[in-house]
């Protein structure tokens, strides 16, 4: 394998050169190349077919021959994520999908792969791991990432940044001082599928007012934690206590904690960004570096932007409590800082594996991060 990057901020063009790079059109309505490349981006649904219910199916759909497809569900094992392969790849967390998209791609034998900040989604050990995976193979990597000063250490190509991309603007933000309510987790245990917990018998406790980093590997059940406390998903066992008496989110989602979706689709309905906008549009599409676009329709933006719309618009909500899973994907270093300077004044939790919350209070699950 030989690695190298593309380094800059947003807007400076990697995703186009990485798309051209790997074969792919830049823009609709241009050819492929057709060079036998394969191209891994921040979008997790188009990293994956669609068409294959197991990730094993997937691997088989895509592998070169037969020898590829087993090639890439023993490197799926041997990366510790072979509990996935009878799994819809849709169901897997965002790291998992990262993951599985990667040895999908090797599977059909490119001779260029691009990753276009996907590796952001994982954990350092995770990550370390899939580059020592993908160094057995007979491939030309280049990645995009907006933390490889964390750990590349290669050479880079430096693109330059656009002089009026649209900026985050944290000063102007209108945020409320975050609600002193005491949240308790006790003996809370939820599972996907039967017999193989995601999380048994977590009791944690979260400092009212305060904004905690919840760390762990990929799959330990960040996400699933998030999703709990927004009441997206209900407890098989234990309780959750709200300054000490039991609450059911689940019967009211979004009541006791606001989430931002690792994915910014699934939480981005309306027809125009200024109507997504849940109060005072003007302020807070200013502050999100979006007053220019307060008419285009929120899926036309740039996955970049997506991202950010759907961050303030959980950050604006009035629930007591936030979670934001990796809000940082896709933000290039400016923007992560500003980011956290707009969660500053919040209570909750934030999922993150870069080190641009390091110093928030940290709640662990799992091993090793």
């Amino acid at each position: 394998m030989k690695l190298s990057a593309l380094e800059g901020p947003n807007f400076s063009g990697r995703t186009r050169q990485l798309r051209q790079w790997s074969g792919l059109p830049a823009e609709i309505g241009e050819e492929p190349l057709r060079n036998g490349g394969a191209y891994i981006g921040l979008d997790l649904t188009a990293n994956l077919s669609g068409l294959a219910p197991t990730v094993r199916a997937e691997f088989e759909l895509l592998a070169a021959d037969a020898s590829a497809a087993q090639a890439a569900v023993d490197g799926l094992e041997a990366l510790g994520f072979g509990h996935c392969l009878e799994r819809n790849p849709f169901t897997l967390s965002g790291g998992e999908q990262v993951v599985a998209a990667v040895l999908a791609a090797l599977a059909a034998r490119p001779t260029r792969l691009a990753i276009d900040c996907a590796l952001e989604q994982l954990s350092p050990p995770t990550r370390s791991a899939l580059l020592a995976h993908i160094s057995g193979h007979d491939v030309e990597v280049t990645v995009a990432d907006n933390r490889l000063g964390e750990w590349f250490t290669g050479s880079s190509l430096a693109c330059a940044g656009a002089p009026d991309a649209p900026r985050l603007h944290p000063d102007l933000f209108a945020t409320r001082a975050a609600e002193s309510v005491c949240v308790e987790l006790v003996d809370l245990c939820f599972a996907y599928v039967k017999g193989r917990p995601i999380l048994e018998g977590l009791s944690i406790v979260l400092e009212p007012g305060r904004l905690h980093l919840l760390k762990g590997p990929n799959g330990s059940g960040k996400t699933t934690l998030c999703k709990l406390l927004a009441g997206l998903l209900k407890p098989s066992a234990g309780e959750i206590r709200l300054d000490g008496k039991p609450v059911q989110p689940w019967k009211r989602p979004g009541c006791m904690s606001r989430y931002h979706y690792q994915d910014p689709d699934l939480q981005l309905f309306a027809t125009r960004v200024g109507a997504q906008l849940p109060t005072s549009p003007a302020r807070l599409a200013e502050a999100l570096g979006l007053s220019a676009l307060l008419d285009e329709h929120p899926l036309d933006l740039p996955y970049v932007l997506r991202k950010r719309l759907a961050i303030g618009c959980a950050i604006a909500g009035t629930a007591p409590l936030v979670a934001l899973d990796e809000p940082t994907l896709g933000q290039d270093d400016n923007a992560a800082q500003a980011l956290r300077m707009m969660g500053g004044s919040l209570a909750g939790l934030v999922i993150s594996h870069s080190n641009v919350f390091d110093g928030t209070p940290e709640i662990r699950l799992g091993g090793a991060v």
